[in-house]
C-alpha cells in the first residue's frame, strides 16, 4: 500500500511537471517549393542549382541563375541532386552524383570507370551549407563503375533513411544499371550496398524515385517512378517490400526514348501529385504532368506549355522539396529571384 501511495504521489509530480512544459509546436505548413538541380554539360552546369515557386507550376531561379553549391572534390561536378529533409525536421542533406562530364571524360567512362562515390552537402537552415562531402557507397559492388542519381527516404519503419542510387556493375553475365540501396541514420555513416531492382534481361534501371503517401490516402503507401526503357510506376506497402507495376507513360503518349530522370511530387495542401520527365532526346529540359490518382498510370495529363514555366535556366534532373512560408522568404532574401 505505502508504495502504491508513493506511485501516485509520484505520477501526480510528473503530471503536474509535464502541464507546465510548452506544447510541442506543429511542424509550420507548407506553402512553397524549392528546387535543386542541374543544368547542362557546360563550365558550370553540373553544379547545384536552386529555383523557387510558390504553386509548384511556375519556377524562378535564384542567385541570377547561377550555382549555390560547387563541389571541388572528387570529378569536380554534381549531378542529379535529391534534396531530404530529416525525419525531425531540423537538417536538410542533397545527394549527388559525382559526375562531371564537361571535363571531357565521356559517356563510357563515366559508366564503367567512373566515381562509386555520392557528393553530400548537409545545412540546418537551407541557406548555410557544408563543404561537400564524398562517400564511396558503391565501392565494394563487384566491379561497380559508377553510382548514379542518389535519393534517399525515410523509414519509419526502422528509423533509418533508405539511400537508393544505379550503379551498372556485371551481374550474373550481364553488365548493366541497376538500382542498389544502404541504410544511414546521419548521412555519414552507411550499410553496405545491397541489390534493390533488378530488371528482367539486359534492360537497365536509372532514375528511381519513392514518395510517401499520407496515411489516409488509399491504395499503395509507396509509390516509385523508374526510368527503366519506359517511365515505369510501382506501389507498395513497403519500401523494402514487394512493388506491384501500375504501368507506364505510354499510356498517355510518352516513351523512354522521349524522357528520363522523373520527378513527383505533391502540391502544397491539396491531394494532386505532379510528375515531372526530362525530354532529353529533345534537349527541352522538364516537362510537367498532373494527376490525382497514382494507381493509374493513365490518370497523368501532360500540361501544355502556358500551363507552366520552369524559369530561365534549363533544369534537369532535380528534386522538390516543400517549404514553410518562412522559409521561402529566407530563401528569397538570400538569394534572391532572378528576374
Amino acid at each position: 500500500m505505502l508504495l502504491d501511495a508513493k506511485k501516485r504521489v509520484l505520477l501526480t509530480f510528473m503530471a503536474a511537471v509535464m502541464a507546465t512544459l510548452p506544447a510541442k509546436a506543429e511542424p509550420a505548413p507548407h506553402t512553397g517549393y524549392l528546387l535543386v538541380h542541374f543544368t547542362s554539360e557546360v563550365a558550370d552546369g553540373e553544379q547545384i542549382y536552386f529555383s523557387t515557386s510558390t504553386d509548384g507550376l511556375h519556377w524562378r531561379d535564384l542567385n541570377d541563375s547561377r550555382p549555390v553549391l560547387v563541389s571541388d572534390i572528387g570529378e569536380k561536378g554534381v549531378r542529379d541532386p535529391a534534396i531530404v529533409r530529416s525525419a525531425n525536421g531540423d537538417k536538410f542533406y542533397i545527394l549527388a552524383t559525382d559526375l562531371r562530364i564537361e571535363s571531357g571524360k565521356g559517356w563510357d567512362a563515366a559508366v564503367h570507370r567512373g566515381s562509386t562515390s555520392l557528393i553530400i552537402f548537409e545545412s540546418t537552415d537551407l541557406l548555410n551549407w557544408s563543404a561537400p562531402r564524398k562517400v564511396d557507397i558503391a565501392g565494394g559492388i563487384p566491379g561497380a563503375g559508377c553510382a548514379w542519381a542518389p535519393e534517399a527516404i525515410y523509414d519509419d519503419s526502422t528509423g533509418e533513411y533508405i539511400v537508393y542510387w544505379a550503379t551498372t556493375s556485371p551481374l550474373n553475365g550481364i553488365d548493366k544499371a541497376r538500382i542498389y540501396y544502404s541504410t544511414t541514420r546521419d548521412f555519414v555513416s552507411f550499410t553496405p550496398a545491397r541489390l534493390y531492382i533488378d530488371r528482367p534481361g539486359k534492360a537497365d534501371i536509372i532514375d528511381t524515385q519513392i514518395v510517401k503517401m499520407d496515411d489516409s490516402a488509399g491504395g499503395y503507401k509507396y509509390y516509385r517512378a523508374s526510368g527503366d526503357g519506359q517511365i515505369t510506376l510501382e506501389g507498395s506497402q513497403k519500401i523494402l517490400g514487394e512493388w506491384t507495376t501500375i504501368g507506364d507513360l505510354r499510356s498517355v503518349g510518352l516513351t523512354g526514348k522521349q524522357v528520363e530522370g522523373p520527378i513527383l511530387y505533391k502540391f502544397n495542401g491539396t491531394d494532386q501529385w505532379a510528375l515531372w520527365v526530362d525530354q532529353y532526346a529533345a534537349g527541352k529540359g522538364y516537362l510537367s504532368l498532373v494527376s490525382s490518382d497514382l494507381s493509374r498510370a493513365e490518370n497523368f495529363r501532360i500540361l501544355s506549355p502556358a500551363e507552366y514555366s520552369m524559369g530561365k535556366s534549363k533544369k534537369r534532373h532535380g528534386s522538390i522539396l516543400s517549404v514553410s512560408a518562412r522559409e521561402y522568404q529566407a530563401l528569397q532574401s538570400k538569394w534572391g529571384p532572378s528576374r
